[in-house]
């Protein structure tokens, strides 16, 4: 290997307007400046650390750069001065710029904003992972999350420090994904693909403009910043372009590579488009056009196979080019630079570092998130992520929890069985308490299907009895009991009796003063829970269930599940007991002794199926009750600065029954 390639992947890459300085950072956190026309090395250092260099943005002779925290570094002479914007860790979000601009603004990781010369310009508060950012026409910064949400938000001036004003959100149902967010037609518009699809809002208000559904998913964008055209390049190798105005397909190329597209770089005076592929080669195209202006191809015809879910050194990662297109500089996983010419003409051709153990996460986290597309590759890309040198080796800690999100999503999300155990798995590798959460969540969508198989994974118990199951709970820590819950509840009816008089073998009311009590309420709730997973086949539970709701020794989260049981089991039969339990104590005189509170019974029918609920002759006469009672009641509550009356809570949860039965445009029997 040359001494000027980096050692290991290039992540991020820039370059001046004018083409005459060019700048890279790889994973390791190493920075270097170029001379694109003399095809050489300027200068290189170390960086202040291990964590990849993740944004970077060149302004004159500096460059700014994020990662390990946002840092400023000067081409002074043949050297590198560089400093630290911020010693607080960095969140790895890109920096900012934008043309005609005259000052930059950087991120760093407690989301303080800084101007070029390192001057502290505001803060604002950001719950959970900031994934991406990027700058309006008029200057709004423009923020993703980790949660799905996009928002602008206004910066103060630069003159005085100040917190930052949030201008408009967005969120839709299913997350758009921040990875690949830009702005496009002079900032007005920002473009945000995830699962395949791709949202269009207009950047200044946050209103939707268009959408849009690509053919294949998107790997990589590039955006035009003075026209409504989004390019997008795909993990099959296909380049597509779109009217951002319109949501219209512009113009397709099938199979512009033959690997995934791993970047894309427009020259916006122009109307040629760059792109580069983990398959080792770049390509230059006309928009609208057919064929390729140029191909680069400087990795060897033949070389080793790479296994499958680790890094191929000669694949190319990063690029960027000049405005009038004169200029190009391609990064690759090797850690190889390329600086090119017009119509990829090379004046550098960089060396890989050759074969490495390293794994590609960005493409198996990738093809985790893909699983929609295709499901094989997902269950693959999985399996390689829960290996000892899977999320475990990772070093970048934003590459970590990107992984293990995504693994998470899987475990829930995916259609078929095997590839959301193949996921619970490999979670359950690096994460265990995460794990835990999305099995509960896995089997309350899907069913409890599975989980006598997981159990046998991590157990190698492979027939355990219903009453060796049962009785395990006790000492089980809360992974295996989940898996335990659901390998019973797969059992179905059968399980019901033995589940039952687990239940009904604690003392009503309950004890706290046994030394065991919270050891008692968790197996209470476990065994509930497999319960509500068996689903309508444990009625015959109903009064126990009752017991359990009512009981106000036993700790909250067990009455909760007492109360997701019942709602679980759905019958009309048993929504008609509650009902009638209800309509009893609504109708009892104040006095009597029969009328006790009955929030806790109608905060479970308001949950219950719209179908039981109106096939149950008691649930009318009940909210008549419950009407009659509280009907001319009302408590003041300040809302906005004012006092309003509001309903007791009675009737507001008799409504919730009502709007359950509106929504199905059924009536209860009366």
């Amino acid at each position: 290997m040359r001494s000027d390639d980096h050692g290991d992947p290039v992540t991020a890459v820039a370059i001046s307007p004018d083409g005459r300085l060019g700048a890279t950072g790889s994973r390791s956190g190493e920075v270097r400046f170029w001379d694109p026309p003399g095809g050489r090395l300027h200068a290189s250092v170390g960086g202040f650390g291990d964590e990849p260099v993740a944004g970077a943005v060149l302004a004159g002779t500096s460059l700014i750069t994020t990662g390990g925290g946002a840092a400023r570094w000067t081409l002074r002479g043949d050297g590198l001065e560089g400093r630290r914007i911020s010693h607080e860790p960095g969140s790895r979000s890109p920096v900012l710029g934008h043309g005609g601009r005259s000052v930059m603004v950087a991120q760093d990781g407690d989301l303080r904003w800084w101007s070029l010369d390192g001057s502290q310009h505001g803060r604002f508060q950001w719950f959970g992972r900031l994934d991406a950012l990027a700058l309006s026409g008029t200057g709004l910064i423009i923020t993703g999350g980790d949660d799905g949400e996009v928002g602008a938000w206004r910066m103060p001036p630069l003159d005085r420090w100040s917190d930052p004003e949030q201008v408009w959100t967005f969120r839709e149902r299913e997350p758009s994904g921040q990875r690949l967010m830009r702005c496009c037609d002079r900032g007005r518009l920002v473009v945000s693909p995830r699962h395949g699809r791709v949202a269009v809002l207009d950047a200044e208000t946050g209103a939707p403009v268009a959408s849009f559904v690509p053919d294949g998913r998107p790997t990589a964008i590039a955006a035009h910043p003075d026209a409504p055209l989004v390019v997008l390049g795909d993990r099959d190798g296909s380049l597509t372009w779109w009217d951002a105005c319109t949501g219209h397909r512009l113009g397709r190329i099938a199979r512009a590579h033959t690997g995934r597209i791993r970047a894309l770089a427009l020259a916006p005076r122009t109307d040629l488009v760059l792109s580069a592929s983990e398959d080792g080669t770049a390509a230059l195209w006309r928009l609208h056009g057919r064929g390729p202006v140029a191909r680069f191809a400087p990795a060897p015809r033949y070389r080793p196979a790479v296994p499958h879910g680790h890094e191929d050194p000669w694949a190319l990662t990063a690029a960027t080019g000049t405005p009038d297109g004169r200029h190009w500089l391609i990064g690759g996983a090797g850690g190889q630079v390329h600086l090119l010419e017009g119509a990829l003409v090379p004046l550098r051709t960089g060396s890989s570092s050759g074969p490495t153990e390293a794994l590609d996460a960005e493409t198996l986290i990738d093809d985790v998130r893909g699983h929609r597309s295709d499901a094989r590759a997902a269950a693959r890309a999985a399996r390689v992520l829960g290996t000892p040198g899977g999320v475990e080796g990772l070093v970048d800690q934003s590459l970590r929890t990107r992984a293990v999100d995504a693994l998470s999503e899987l475990v829930v999300v995916a259609e078929e069985r095997h590839i959301r155990e193949t996921a619970a798995i490999a979670l359950a590798e690096v994460e265990r308490d995460t794990a835990t959460m999305r099995l509960s969540q896995m089997f309350n969508r899907h069913g409890p299907e599975g989980g006598g198989r997981l159990l046998a994974h991590f157990t190698g118990e492979t027939a355990p009895t219903t009453e060796a199951l049962i009785a395990s709970l006790p000492a089980l820590g809360n992974f295996l009991s989940r898996l335990t819950t659901a390998a019973l509840a797969e059992r179905g009816a059968a399980v019901v009796p033995a589940l039952h008089d687990a239940l009904r073998a604690f003392p009503f009311p309950a004890q706290d003063d046994t030394g065991h009590w919270f050891r008692d309420e968790s197996t209470k709730y476990d065994l509930m829970s497999a319960l509500a997973w068996v689903g309508p086949a444990a009625a015959p539970v109903t009064p126990t269930l009752l017991d359990v709701l009512e009981d106000e020794e036993i700790y909250r989260d067990t009455r909760h599940q007492a109360k997701l049981t019942l709602r679980a089991i759905g019958l009309p039969e048993t929504a008609d007991v509650i009902a009638a339990e209800i309509r009893r104590r609504a109708e009892a005189d104040p006095g009597d002794e029969d009328a006790w509170d009955y929030t806790i019974l109608l905060d479970v029918l308001a949950g219950m199926p719209a179908e039981a609920l109106a096939a149950a002759p008691e649930v009318g006469p009940a909210l008549t009750a419950i009407r009659r009672e509280h009907g001319d009641q009302a408590g003041d509550q300040e809302e906005d600065g004012e006092a309003r009356a509001f309903p007791p809570y009675e009737v507001r949860l008799a409504e919730l029954v009502s709007d359950s039965l509106a929504s199905r445009h059924v009536d209860p029997i009366r």
